[in-house]
């Protein structure tokens, strides 16, 4: 192999690579917000835990699922309903 192939071989898969990093940065953005929008009632809690995942990437989605509350809006919901029943 001559050194033009190698090039345009470390070329390719360097666009590929930053393809798939832009991809996946936009898809952890994405579930980031409709995640934030299924479990957190306050607007502004939900931008910042988008933020966090749009500024910090991959560490700041960890730090969202930290942070994040174990029950959905619906599931905390069900469970309010379901005490309030067995009173």
């Amino acid at each position: 192999m001559d050194i033009e192939t190698l090039g345009s071989i470390s070329a390719a898969l360097t666009a590929w690579g930053a393809a798939f990093l832009l991809a996946l940065w936009a898809s952890l953005i994405y579930w980031t917000y409709r995640d934030a929008q299924a479990r957190l009632r306050d607007p502004m809690r939900r931008v910042l835990a988008v933020l966090v995942s749009v500024v910090l990437f991959i560490p700041g989605v960890l730090i969202y699922l930290v942070l994040r509350p174990t029950r959905t809006l619906e599931e905390e919901y069900l469970v309010t309903l379901e005490e309030e029943a067995l009173l």
